[in-house]
Formats: C-alpha cells, sequence, structure tokens
C-alpha cells in the first residue's frame, strides 16, 4: 500500500512538472529539533527531513500566489543532557502552504500547517529504552504551524529555511499546555534548513 501511494505520487509530480501552473520538487534537510516540555529548551536534536512537493499558480499563471503540497519523512525529538535523555520521532507529514513569490520568484514567503503521522517513536534515559514513555507519544500531529523562506540560486537549486510549531500537544501526558488548559503534553518545534532541486 505505501509503495503504492509512493509510486502514484511520484507520477503525479512527474506529470505536474511538464504542465505549464505546476512545478515539482525533491529535497532533503537538517532538523534542529526541541520538544517543549522535556525541561530543555535546546535547539540540539538533529534530525532527517527528505521529501517531494509540488506548487501551483493561484489564479493566472504568472500570479504571484501559489499553494504547496509536500510529502517528506522528517525527524523530531529532543536531546537531554542532565538525565542522558534522548527522544526520537519519526513522521510522514504532508505541509501545505500559502506561498507568495517575490524578485521575480527567485524568493518565497510561505506559511501553513503540516499535519503528521508518528511512524516511529524511541525514547532513552542514560542509554536505557523506555518503552511506556514512548507509547505515550500520540499518532498524529495534527496541527504544526510552519513558515518557510526558500531562494532559488539557478533555474533548478533552491535553499530552504523552515520553522515549524505543533499547537497541539503530541504526548499524552503531564506538561505545559498552549491556548487551552486541558491541551498540555509536549510540543514539537524545529528549525530546518536544506536543499531542493526544483523540475
Amino acid at each position: 500500500m505505501k509503495r503504492t501511494v509512493l509510486i502514484l505520487l511520484c507520477v503525479f509530480l512527474g506529470l505536474a512538472a511538464t504542465a505549464q501552473r505546476f512545478d515539482a520538487k525533491v529535497f532533503v534537510g537538517l532538523n534542529l529539533c526541541q520538544v517543549d516540555g522535556d525541561d530543555a529548551g535546546k535547539y540540539n536534536h538533529p534530525g532527517l527531513r527528505a521529501g517531494v512537493g509540488t506548487s501551483f499558480a493561484l489564479g493566472e499563471d504568472n500570479s504571484l500566489w501559489r499553494m504547496v503540497v509536500e510529502l517528506a519523512y522528517t525527524q523530531k525529538g529532543s536531546s537531554i543532557q542532565h538525565n542522558n535523555g534522548r527522544i526520537s520521532l519519526q513522521y510522514i507529514e504532508v505541509p501545505v502552504m500559502l506561498s507568495y513569490n517575490m524578485l521575480d520568484g527567485r524568493l518565497r514567503l510561505a506559511a501553513g500547517v503540516a499535519p503528521a503521522v508518528l511512524v516511529g517513536a524511541r525514547v532513552t534515559f542514560d542509554e536505557i529504552d523506555n518503552p511506556a514513555v514512548a507509547e505515550k507519544y500520540k499518532r498524529l500531529d495534527l496541527m504544526p504551524l510552519t513558515a518557510e523562506v526558500s531562494y532559488r540560486f539557478t533555474n533548478h537549486l533552491v535553499a530552504e529555511g523552515r520553522y515549524q510549531n505543533s499547537l497541539l500537544s503530541v504526548y499524552d501526558g503531564p506538561g505545559p499546555y498552549r491556548i487551552w488548559t486541558s491541551n498540555h503534553g509536549a510540543f514539537n518545534r524545529l528549525l530546518s534548513i536544506g536543499l531542493a532541486y526544483q523540475f
């Protein structure tokens, strides 16, 4: 099933790349992550981010506004120095963003959400696995707010910088809260830098 979805997505992106209103890309980058609620508060947990994406013009073909849709594998989590702890979370995410192009399309500002499905979770303290804690990380991260700045250096090569912050708790347990008191637990936060090849 997963292989079928990936094949269909690649076919879609290939067709999109040939259309005037669409573009397609592949990308890879480095996440610098933390989990709000782990008492660490540092972007000291590295992770991989890689995937494919497409964007299409809203309105006329030369519109400055575009809708961006991506499919990505992304690693999030946290490293906690005082107890040699490590939270390693793996997600498949689908960012959906509205972008605005400037400088003849070379500079792009985008913002949106990146709902994600947790496909792997591991929590260790002093290099000892703690599956009971890992199981408390929620299957869905429904509302990670996302903002991105990208710059196209050539016709194909694009540098990307991204900030992401979960609005809803990703952990079923005690911790800080956001917006309302019942929305407590832990929240993914990350900075990401990377490169994309645009077709």
